[in-house]
């Protein structure tokens, strides 16, 4: 039997992750996952490609609010509104491909954000009406996506991190891979393959294998960059999109927001 063992959001894009025993999901996602974003001067958006110690800033949703903290200093924080900036100042930002309408935050916060990455940075916020259409070679119409970089969830199993660090010399742990949920029981891989399954009867439609990118060779926790695991998977799970580890999913059509626990089980 299949069970979710793992639901982490990443409420800013590349920052640290949130780890929760349940969760609402709906066609976005999980509630507040990657509706914020680190751009820089012009609007790029910034991530752990570039700036490895963003890992570092730990998010925490606190009392109506989105709390920034270092890892090392939690005392020494910011914090905005889970429901957005107080103003009203929209921004057009980029993420890949897509220019969006966002809302930016107050200015106290990007002076934080810029001194604890040594960059002069904004942190952006995105609302649901504004989210990103899914790109037309995998997404269907209707289904779109926050600040996350293709698709709205991704999930991994426990056996295809097992399998992974049964070829590694110092094993990773699962938080390389970024997954907003984590199963235990099945084979490694088998999510590959899921064209739909369900979370205690919540359905969704399986989308494309993740291809993985250097981020996972960051320590989340120290911000230290490694070679691996990305050369090792490159030898067994590359295919002609890249190097593959997890499943990009959403929501099925007409399914609306649920919730999903620790223990529920995953019927693929």
């Amino acid at each position: 039997m299949k069970q979710i063992s793992g639901i982490y959001i990443y409420p800013v894009k590349s920052l640290g992750g949130v780890q929760l025993s349940e969760s609402a999901v709906g066609p976005h996602g999980l509630a507040y996952d990657r509706q914020w974003m680190v751009v820089d001067m012009k609007g790029m958006f910034v991530t752990q490609r570039k700036v490895p110690k963003m890992a570092l800033i730990q998010p925490v949703l606190q009392e109506g609010r989105l709390v920034l903290a270092h890892r090392r200093d939690p005392e020494d924080f910011v914090a905005t509104p889970l429901s957005g900036p107080e103003q009203a100042i929209d921004v057009s930002v980029q993420v890949w491909e897509d220019t969006v309408n966002a809302k930016l935050c107050k200015e106290a916060v990007n002076e934080w954000l810029s001194d604890q990455l040594g960059t002069f940075c904004r942190l952006v916020y995105l609302p649901l009406p504004n989210a990103r259409p899914l790109a037309e070679k995998y997404g269907r119409p209707g289904e779109a996506t926050l600040f996350a970089d293709s698709c709205p969830l991704l999930i991994t199993g426990e056996a295809a991190l097992q399998d992974l660090n049964s070829h590694l010399a110092t094993p990773v742990a699962m938080d390389r891979f970024r997954p907003n949920l984590v199963f235990t029981g099945g084979t490694a891989f088998e999510e590959d393959d899921w064209s739909s399954f369900t979370i205690s009867d919540v359905p969704f439609r399986g989308i494309r294998k993740c291809t993985r990118c250097k981020v996972i060779n960051t320590d989340q926790t120290t911000a230290t960059v490694y070679q691996e695991p990305l050369a090792t998977l490159a030898t067994y799970r590359r295919d002609a999109q890249g190097v593959n580890f997890g499943l990009h999913a959403t929501l099925r059509e007409g399914q609306g927001a649920a919730l999903i626990r620790l223990g529920d089980q995953v019927t693929a």
